[in-house]
């Protein structure tokens, strides 16, 4: 009886660690709070972000050229006079953004 009661606490033990460490996965890294910072201020009508990696790598949706263009030089003269981020992803869908 005490090997069942002891098994069931360490389970139970086991569980509530990785709900805890599951949570604190949910929490940006500054890396990725920096690049939805730059991507505020950067961002056009022509564009939609698609996701922020947890290195601050921005993927991001464009629908011409010139767009892709503007994201991608207002991002790289963020990184100029800020921490650096790994260089932007601008992927283009087949229909547009």
């Amino acid at each position: 009886m005490k090997v069942l009661g002891l098994r069931a606490v360490v389970f139970a033990s086991c569980g509530f660690a990785l709900v805890l460490g599951g949570c604190a996965t949910l929490v940006n890294t500054p890396q990725q709070d920096l690049a939805y910072e730059r991507w505020a201020t950067c961002k056009s009508p022509f564009t939609l972000l698609e996701w922020v990696e947890v290195d601050g790598r921005i993927t991001f949706r464009y629908n011409s050229a010139s767009a892709q263009q503007e994201i991608l030089q207002c991002l790289a003269q963020a990184n100029r006079s800020g921490p650096a981020l790994p260089e932007p992803v601008g992927v283009r869908p087949p229909n547009g953004v």
